[in-house]
């Protein structure tokens, strides 16, 4: 069996040979970045949701207003049903 001793200086050379191939790579690899386009149809349900955000400000309003004055009722078929609804969407 045959042992070859590799000296230090063509170790530094492969060491940089390889450094140089790096650093072309690198020169040559283009940059791209990503981009998103909202369509005018998400940007006017952006306006819509903007909007009715508003009206719920509104509705709130209205029922602390109710329940300041004791006049709120709750309707226990109408939100036991919305829970329903809830759960069966939350399962697709």
């Amino acid at each position: 069996m045959s042992i070859n001793r590799i000296n230090a200086h063509s170790a530094v050379n492969i060491y940089n040979s390889n450094k140089n191939i790096n650093k072309v790579e690198k020169a040559n690899k283009v940059e791209t970045r990503d981009r998103i386009e909202i369509s005018a149809l998400g940007k006017s349900i952006k306006d819509y949701l903007l909007e009715s955000s508003i009206d719920n400000t509104k509705k709130v309003a209205e029922i602390k207003e109710k329940i300041q004055n004791g006049t709120y009722k709750i309707d226990s078929k109408l939100t036991a049903k919305s829970i329903l609804e809830a759960i069966k969407e939350n399962k697709k």
